[in-house]
């Protein structure tokens, strides 16, 4: 393979890499490109209460999970001194299990629950529906041919589509007398209520749904229950559906509990139980949020990366991440536009410290450290050092203007002149050095240049990583740095004229 193929095959790989990746962290992990962006948080309390026998008492309770609309930020156990731990079911539902050896008279357990909106939600399920097959919902004689009738009925309206067809059936089931629904209800399945009579109607008529339980968000609401509803699929996604009126919950304050036939609580050893839930509304940046559903959630792409870290591990990332900003500012202004720098990568440093000291003070105490330190340099020049003896004295020089200048900062009450510390003494001296031997071949208007186009460059990247949008992808999404890889290796693939080499072509337009 040909070096320029293999290029382009890496530059595509990296690109595809990084943009798959952030793609897939905003459109499923719920991350967001602003870094101001915030979403709504919700903390669900559930309270169990009942009466204990006095022996052994388990209670099970279902976990909320993450849905189509919302996404779990973490769940926990307030205020018990029963035993607890948690129990994964065949279907991948999980009970938060209380156990206690000895319990006697009333009790109250608690089990809170934080989630949050997802902005890009679609009502896709994110839990599988548990499906009835058709061949098990069985009906006998007149019931039969009422269900057959009713279920054609409401294919003939609903001209096939699985929303239409099932709110024709709900419409007929409204209409329809006592005597007729009771007659309807005596199958084999479900419970003989309105809602698994719907359920099965709906599975006759070769609808998929699904039984749920959801729990409305009303904060204003603190003895609130959940609500059983029908989920039924329309051939794209999965819609909400009152098996009551008919009508589609396309709102989003609701957070789905439950899938399926199983019991949202059981008590053994206990009497008078009873479930009843309290919401609280809040607000909560979008990043944090993400990270926190992505760790309870256990997504690898949160697991294995930089939010695993402690804080402090996280913080100096965060710093680190923005140097392949500048590294690209650096490639830019060098290889494209044709700035000369004294050093490739000093700006990226000087940039660093201004980062410390902001912009103008940075640029002053560079400008007051490197004049003084030339003058010194140009000192040693007449002594006819060796290489090693006259930068080690330079270094030397350096330190004595850093303590000098913080010394007069602090007498003079000028607390801006102790920001001087943060300039990396080996860099500046190895500049003093390498200016003062420019200075004696080329002459201080080559210093100039390079030193005016260092600072210039710095300035760039200093404001590329102040940038906050920017700043928040690199940290939000380092993958992207996959991308700026790649456009590194795009722009060191140039090999054409830099913006600066343009005017020697001047004379030539001046001539026509």
């Amino acid at each position: 393979m040909k070096t320029k193929t293999q290029l382009r095959v890496i530059i595509i790989l990296l690109i595809t890499i990084g943009l798959g990746a952030a793609i897939y962290k905003i459109q499923v992990l719920g991350f967001s490109l602003s870094p101001q962006a915030k979403v709504d948080t919700w903390t669900i309390e559930a309270k169990v209460t009942f009466t204990a026998n006095g022996g052994p008492v388990t209670v099970r309770l279902n976990e909320a999970d993450n849905t189509a609309n919302m996404a779990v930020l973490n769940h926990e156990s307030v205020g018990s001194d029963f035993k607890r731990q948690i129990e994964t079911l065949e279907k991948g539902e999980r009970n938060l299990v209380w156990s206690k050896d000895d319990a006697k008279g009333e009790q109250v357990l608690y089990y809170r629950v934080s989630a949050y909106r997802k902005d890009n939600s679609s009502h896709a399920k994110a839990i599988p529906a548990e499906d009835a097959d058709a061949s098990d919902i069985i009906f006998s004689g007149a019931a039969k041919e009422a269900a057959k009738l009713m279920v054609d009925r409401a294919k003939q309206q609903g001209k096939g589509t699985p929303l239409a067809v099932t709110q024709s059936i709900i419409k007929q089931l409204n209409l329809s007398d006592k005597a007729h629904l009771e007659m309807l209800r005596k199958n084999k399945s479900g419970t003989g209520s309105h809602l698994d009579l719907v359920r099965d109607m709906l599975t006759k008529a070769g609808v998929h749904a699904a039984k749920v339980k959801v729990l409305f968000l009303d904060d204003d609401n603190r003895k609130q229950k959940l609500s059983s509803l029908l989920e039924i699929f329309d051939g794209k996604s999965w819609q909400l559906i009152d098996p009551k009126t008919a009508s589609v919950k396309t709102e989003d304050n609701y957070i789905l509990w439950q899938t399926g036939e199983g019991a949202t609580f059981e008590v053994e050893g206990g009497k008078n139980s009873s479930l009843s839930f309290s919401v609280n509304a809040g607000r909560m940046m979008a990043g944090r949020a993400a990270v926190m559903a992505g760790k309870n959630s256990g997504a690898a792409l949160i697991d294995f990366s930089i939010y695993s870290l402690p804080l402090a591990e996280q913080n100096t990332f965060k710093l680190l991440l923005l140097i392949p900003l500048g590294a690209l500012v650096v490639v830019i202004l060098r290889n494209l536009v044709g700035i000369q720098t004294s050093g490739t990568f000093m700006p990226i440093l000087i940039a660093l410290t201004f980062l410390q000291t902001s912009l103008t003070w940075g640029l002053i105490l560079f400008l007051v450290v490197v004049s003084v330190g030339l003058v010194m340099r140009s000192y040693l020049s007449h002594l006819n050092l060796l290489l090693v003896p006259r930068i080690s004295a330079v270094l030397v020089f350096v330190i004595v203007i850093f303590v000098a200048i913080s010394v007069f900062s602090i007498k003079m009450d000028f607390e801006q002149g102790l920001r001087v510390t943060f300039f990396p003494m080996i860099i500046i001296s190895w500049t003093i050095e390498r200016m003062s031997v420019l200075w004696e071949e080329e002459g201080p208007r080559d210093v100039l240049i390079q030193g005016g186009g260092s600072l210039f460059t710095a300035c760039i990247i200093y404001l590329v990583m102040t940038n906050k949008f920017l700043g928040h992808l690199t940290y939000s999404f380092p993958e992207l740095l996959l991308v700026l890889l790649a456009v590194i290796l795009i722009i060191g693939s140039y090999s054409g004229y830099r913006l600066s080499e343009l005017r020697r072509f001047e004379p030539m337009t001046k001539e026509h």
